[in-house]
């Protein structure tokens, strides 16, 4: 009992016999520049195009604000924001004078010193990709 060959293994056999010049040894290293550089401006296209849509939006919404709302409101909103704006001002200038300054020195070094730890754990990860 023999098989006969499957169409798709008769194919490739004569592909094979084929002469075909070898690529040159560039050919990937170049193939895989040119995707990443692809693959660059089409992640700065949408980039481009999602800050077109946000800043369209924003203008789409501010013009309908105004023609819904009368200016005296919008002069209003921003008064009560500005004045939000300087007790939270103040109410933190009285919490920096409370405060000690040693107890703040060491708010600042465990801060730094979370950070810093972050950036290590980061390059080590980093480092164990390549």
């Amino acid at each position: 009992m023999s098989r006969r060959p499957d169409e798709h293994d008769q194919l490739a056999s004569l592909l094979r016999m084929l002469p075909a010049p070898e690529p040159p040894a560039h050919l990937a290293s170049a193939a895989r520049q040119r995707y990443h550089e692809a693959i660059a401006a089409r992640a700065r296209r949408e980039a481009l195009m999602g800050l077109l849509a946000a800043l369209i939006g924003l203008v789409v919404t501010a013009s309908l604000v105004v023609t819904v709302t009368e200016p005296s409101t919008l002069i209003v909103w921003f008064a009560d924001t500005v004045a939000d704006l300087a007790r939270w001002t103040a109410g933190i200038g009285v919490v920096l004078a409370l405060v000690p300054l040693v107890a703040w020195g060491s708010v600042v070094l465990g801060s730094a010193a979370t950070v810093l730890s972050l950036f290590v754990a980061r390059a080590r990860a980093v480092a164990l990709a390549k």
